[in-house]
């Protein structure tokens, strides 16, 4: 496997997390880009210490374009080019449409969508290689909507467009494509579904033809095929999500 530096944003916690854990044990070089969790990203880098590849953390608003500039020059600085991006950062400000506030619907767009487009553009002007990986995190939801999330259901919807239009335009320098997890069992979703309730869970696991929900380690394995292993994949939304939305 030839080792990459691989920059994964929103890298410490929930499938960001998995992504560095992952591909740190594969021996590439992983940059764990983070906003506000500076402890908890440096805990996590801490503990992937032993591990064969070698890990750093940076602090980096993706929404802001001179802090993109500077997380991608402090990587050079150290690892030199970044090979992979994969643009895993996101936030949610749910409410009810009719209240939704500026700041909510705005603040969700700048991380969700701006915060890719920022983060790709950089990334692309920077790439000298001869075949790159943009990889952008999907919701399903960006497909069929939920209540309470016009906001961020918007700024995937976003994101998956971004992906076809990058894919088209940086080819074959480049492959783009968006991975699109479905219910995962992470706290955050655990807690938005209120699947911490046996009843509720089981009711969900019901819904999904496999029968159980995922796991991040599901959307380690789809990406890392990407990265390491796919040659001629680039603008798809590749669906892991056990058969519950079939695209």
């Amino acid at each position: 496997m030839e080792h990459k530096t691989i920059l994964v944003t929103g890298g410490s916690r929930g499938i960001g997390e998995e992504l560095v854990r992952g591909f740190a044990a594969q021996g590439h070089r992983v940059v764990l880009n983070y906003s506000r969790s500076g402890t908890e990203a440096e805990h996590v880098v801490q503990s992937l210490a032993n591990e064969p590849g070698d890990v750093m953390c940076v602090q980096a608003n993706v929404a802001q374009r001179e802090s993109v500039r500077r997380m991608f020059d402090t990587v050079a600085e150290r690892w030199g080019m970044v090979d992979v991006l994969i643009n895993n950062a996101g936030i949610n400000l749910d409410g009810p449409f009719l209240t939704m506030t500026d700041d909510q619907w705005q603040q969700v767009q700048d991380v969700v969508l701006t915060g890719p487009f920022i983060c790709a553009q950089e990334y692309a002007k920077r790439y000298q290689g001869s075949r790159g990986h943009i990889v952008n995190m999907g919701a399903a939801t960006a497909l069929h909507g939920r209540k309470n999330g016009a906001n961020y259901c918007s700024a995937k919807a976003g994101v998956i467009s971004l992906t076809k239009c990058l894919a088209l335009e940086l080819a074959p320098t480049i492959a783009v494509n968006c991975v699109v997890p479905g219910f995962m069992e992470t706290e955050e979703v655990m807690e938005r579904f209120h699947l911490h309730d046996p009843a509720k869970r089981r009711e969900m696991e019901a819904r999904i033809p496999d029968g159980r929900l995922g796991t991040v380690k599901d959307i380690f394995r789809m990406t890392s095929f990407l990265v390491n292993e796919a040659t001629y994949v680039t603008g798809q939304n590749l669906f892991v999500n056990g058969g519950q939305y079939m695209g």
